[in-house]
């Protein structure tokens, strides 16, 4: 899936987030790697532990951004 992403510039459709390999606990392997292309309608389907995750990375992102203002 990584190596895919590296050319993607569209969200995801439906069918490809469904796709998105997950653990057996249903969470999203790479999440990191698939972040970008998640749709705000897609992050209100996340489990709560992705949804926490996606949470975090908006954090992370922020905090870099605020080092270059």
């Amino acid at each position: 899936m990584t190596r895919y992403l590296y050319t993607r510039e569209n969200p995801f459709t439906n069918a490809e987030f469904d796709a998105i390999p997950r653990n057996s606990a249903g969470d999203i392997i790479d999440l990191h790697d698939a972040y970008p292309f998640i749709t705000e309608a897609q992050r209100d389907r996340l489990t709560g532990d992705d949804w926490s995750r996606m949470q975090e990375i908006d954090e992370e992102i922020l905090c870099e951004l605020a080092e270059f203002m």
